[in-house]
């Protein structure tokens, strides 16, 4: 096929699901946006803290940049955690919730769904995780039945915790389970045995006050389809209302990559390992009775809606509170200081600690709809058009590279509908990054045509 997608036209084979890609093209949300200049962002913060919130679900987001350890595998770890830190960062985040609840940017908009992650948000004591879910309460406007996700670690969250994250309104906890093989956890880095884990969980289902979520990694060392099998069984055993399957990325820098460059780790498994894993994954929890929230995340009890993640996927508003915590309001992304330091300083003088801005360009309502779309397995051709631009829905190549995408056994047509297959799900951030790149590519030419013209 010669279109302008080059490697991220899929192969045409009998086995998609493994061969219709020869890599994985991550989804990079910033490649496409204007950087804003260091010297501009306050001038452009100042402007945006005072508008008004969109209309649409909002979202917050609360970074806790703190780690008991290091896991093999994780390209976010910044801090060790310990008590005295953790507590002046509580104060320092409490501080930075309150100041911006006076802007019309948090106006009185509901927020539908508040995400504390990480790091390792379970790693706050108890007193500084209910003080700050009080303060979350106190100064958001959360509508009455918002998402409150904790993020968590087996090792440290103990019955205090637990009682503390759910009295203070916290409704869904996400567990990082990643396995529940002990040899196969320790070797990247988790401490917690097989059988604590469990324990772990029983713990917190019994309290049956909200979701109870694992995420289960698959392409681990050490891992095969026997112990991913007893893994998915786990779950299942375990009477959980969530369950997240992703595949081991292996990022550059982290200790995982550096061990296995050097040869002390075996080389993780490679992508047509993966999809088995992947495939596997979706037969059992389906026959299960399982139903698929998005390409990774499932659902057994009416209880997990995985809002946050969803609303995310599709450009929803998000505030942004935390050290390196990220967030958007069209046209822009923002992100606070990762540092530390900067961090405290800004905070203390009453300032956004706002370090970094981008600026969406005219395919960034396009992108928000394919994304979200291809995260749930569907696209709606209608909605795809009314969000390019005329000189995009007149070029060919997104429709011709959709056609692929068919013929490739990727994804199945039904009308004006776009379903994609156990493969096209497994091989998603390729579609995403493929139609953007060819809509970008199309947005281009016909703006040279007009100038031209």
């Amino acid at each position: 096929m010669n279109d302008r997608t080059g490697s991220l036209t899929p192969a045409v084979t009998s086995d998609p699901l493994r061969y219709a890609f020869t890599a994985r093209r991550p989804v990079m949300p910033r490649q496409d946006k204007q950087a804003v200049s260091e010297t501009e962002i306050p001038r452009r913060w100042a402007e945006l803290e005072q508008q008004s919130p969109a209309a649409g679900k909002r979202l917050a987001y609360i970074n806790i940049p703190f780690c008991r350890a290091n896991c093999l595998y994780c390209g976010f770890y910044r801090h060790r955690s310990g008590a005295p830190r953790l507590n002046r960062y509580v104060d320092l985040l409490i501080e930075e919730i309150r100041r911006d609840a006076a802007l019309p940017l948090v106006g009185d908009r509901p927020i539908h769904a508040v995400y504390l992650g990480g790091g390792t948000p379970s790693d706050l004591p108890a007193g500084d995780l209910q003080r700050l879910l009080a303060a979350v309460r106190e100064c958001l406007p959360l509508a009455a039945d918002c998402e409150i996700t904790l993020e968590a670690r087996i090792a440290g969250l103990t019955e205090e915790k637990i009682r503390a994250a759910f009295a203070g309104g916290v409704n869904r906890i996400s567990v990082g389970v990643q396995s529940f093989d002990t040899r196969v956890r320790r070797r990247q880095g988790r401490v917690a045995a097989a059988q604590e884990v469990v324990e772990r969980l029983v713990l917190l289902a019994g309290h049956d006050q909200g979701a109870v979520i694992a995420d289960l990694m698959f392409g681990l060392p050490d891992q095969d389809l026997a112990s991913w099998h007893r893994d998915l069984d786990s779950c299942q055993e375990l009477g959980l209302d969530g369950l997240d399957t992703y595949a081991l990325k292996l990022i550059p820098g982290t200790p995982l990559q550096k061990l296995v460059e050097r040869g002390c780790i075996e080389q993780p498994a490679g992508l047509p390992e993966q999809a088995e894993f992947y495939a596997e994954a979706v037969e059992a929890l389906s026959t299960a009775g399982w139903r698929q929230i998005s390409n990774s995340h499932w659902a057994r009890t009416p209880r997990e809606r995985n809002l946050y993640n969803l609303l995310i996927k599709s450009g929803a508003e998000t505030l942004a509170f935390g050290a390196g915590a990220g967030g958007s309001r069209e046209p822009y992304t923002f992100a606070n200081t990762p540092d530390m330091e900067a961090y405290e300083r800004a905070v203390a003088a009453g300032d956004k600690p706002v370090a970094m801005m981008r600026v969406s360009d005219a395919l960034q309502p396009l992108r928000d709809t394919l994304m979200g779309g291809v995260e749930v397995g569907r696209l709606e051709l209608p909605a795809l058009r009314a969000c390019m631009p005329m000189s995009v829905q007149a070029d060919p190549s997104p429709w011709r590279l959709v056609d692929r995408w068919v013929e490739a056994g990727l994804a199945e047509r039904r009308g004006e509908q776009i379903h994609l297959t156990v493969a096209g799900r497994f091989w998603a951030p390729n579609l995403v990054t493929g139609f953007q790149q060819v809509c970008a590519q199309a947005l281009e030419s016909g703006r040279k045509v007009h100038a031209d013209g």
